[in-house]
């Protein structure tokens, strides 16, 4: 299942995410949106996931959570914007729920800067900024490939 991952787009989509994201079977956002259109325009690729990024709060117009949990192709996700909500919910503090079984992957946004990093049995995941890179990276998004609860390859695709 190739699955597009999103972060920090702030209410701007370059014509170049839809192009990366064709074929997706499913897209993650996650937060600092920017507005509903956003999400209805790459709903028009996929059906998503989406939840709020600290910038979403103003105005109250966004139809999603904090934090979601889902499973695709088998791959246990779970997503929250901020680094710091992923570690605490990890830890046993936050949103995910004691008799929940352990991701596989945890995607978070805020940072702006794409990030793979191995901790323990979870994989962490941002796929930077589109809109607004930080770090010295470029603008980015990223593919998964999953399969039997497992990623096949995942690549972070410049935009």
């Amino acid at each position: 299942m190739r699955i597009g991952i999103i972060s920090d787009t702030h209410g701007s989509l370059p014509p170049s995410v839809l192009k990366a994201f064709e074929g997706c079977e499913h897209i993650i956002h996650a937060g600092d949106i920017g507005g509903q259109h956003l999400l209805d325009e790459l709903e028009t690729i996929a059906p998503m996931t989406a939840v709020l990024g600290n910038c979403d709060y103003f105005g109250g117009y966004l139809a999603v959570d904090e934090s979601a949990s889902i499973t695709l192709a088998g791959t246990r996700f779970f997503i929250a914007h901020d680094p710091a909500d992923v570690s605490r919910a990890l830890r046993g503090y936050g949103a995910l729920k004691p008799s929940e079984p352990l991701p596989h992957i945890c995607v978070h946004g805020h940072t702006h800067i794409p990030r793979n990093e191995q901790r323990g049995a979870v994989l962490m995941l941002c796929p930077g900024s589109p809109s607004r890179p930080r770090g010295g990276s470029n603008p980015s998004v990223l593919i998964v490939e999953a399969k039997d609860g497992g990623i096949q390859s995942l690549t972070f695709v410049p935009v």
